[in-house]
């Protein structure tokens, strides 16, 4: 660490940050998170189409981004599942990748020292660009409420990202809902559950809310709201966005 005076300041060439999503909705070395309720398709809008999009450099909903190897750790889903729905989304999506990485483990605790030992063993042997962790809650043995606890899991994270030039993105859950009179509020960042560390440590944060599931149509629409974007130098629209469950296409609107 050194101290520099305004003129050394002015002096310096920061270092390059390119964004990975453009409007520097995720940066190199950048913390994302993508949250809502149980049953709003996270894991698949998170797991599989974003990082689908970002392996291959191809735009995610109108937004350019930068092809990026990415490593996709999760802990809900047992593999012949996850294989499954990898498949699916491949074939309707007609896309594949060999900078994709997919790795399931039910039980793996990131904030403790021999889970953080075999994620980091991971990145070094793939070096993503982008760790996708899915979920959260599954992954901390320590109370998400707890600001110990949820800084050694903080701590963890910034040193992948500082040794491996890594980006992280959290795939997580909303606190219990308040309600009123058969109606619902959401009250922005306050709603991700746990410490009010995540919300102050974050990059961006989108919350993402499931608005209809048509079982006739076999058509799923939702919303994409960002509700923290650090970087970005706009304010960012909402996104409606549909999904096809037969072939897990996302489109932006309506698709037939």
């Amino acid at each position: 660490m050194k101290g520099l005076t305004p003129t050394e300041l002015i002096a310096w060439t920061p270092p390059h940050q390119s964004f990975i999503i453009d409007n520097n909705i995720l940066v190199a070395q950048g913390t994302m998170m993508v949250y809502g309720k149980e049953e709003t398709w996270k894991s698949m809008m998170v797991g599989l189409d974003m990082s689908f999009k970002i392996a291959n450099g191809q735009p995610w909903f109108g937004y350019k981004t930068i092809a990026s190897p990415v490593y996709n750790f999760q802990t809900e889903v047992p593999q012949g599942f996850l294989r499954e729905r990898a498949i699916k989304y491949m074939t309707g999506n007609k896309t594949t990748s060999n900078q994709l990485w997919f790795a399931t483990e039910l039980y793996m605790k990131l904030d403790k020292g021999w889970g953080y030992a075999q994620i980091e063993e991971e990145v070094k042997r793939t070096m993503p660009k982008v760790l996708v962790i899915d979920n959260l809650s599954s992954t901390m043995s320590g109370k998400l409420v707890d600001d110990y606890d949820s800084g050694q899991f903080i701590d963890r994270m910034d040193m992948l990202r500082s040794k491996y030039n890594t980006a992280i993105v959290l795939i997580h859950h909303t606190r219990i809902a308040e309600h009123s009179e058969g109606d619902t509020f959401h009250y922005g960042t306050d709603e991700i559950f746990g410490s009010s560390k995540w919300p102050r440590w974050l990059d961006t944060i989108v919350y993402i809310d499931k608005v209809e599931d048509n079982e006739s149509t076999g058509l799923v629409t939702l919303n994409l709201i960002f509700e923290k974007t650090r970087h970005s130098p706009n304010k960012l629209k909402p996104l409606n966005l549909v999904v096809r469950r037969g072939d897990l296409v996302f489109s932006k609107g309506v698709i037939i």
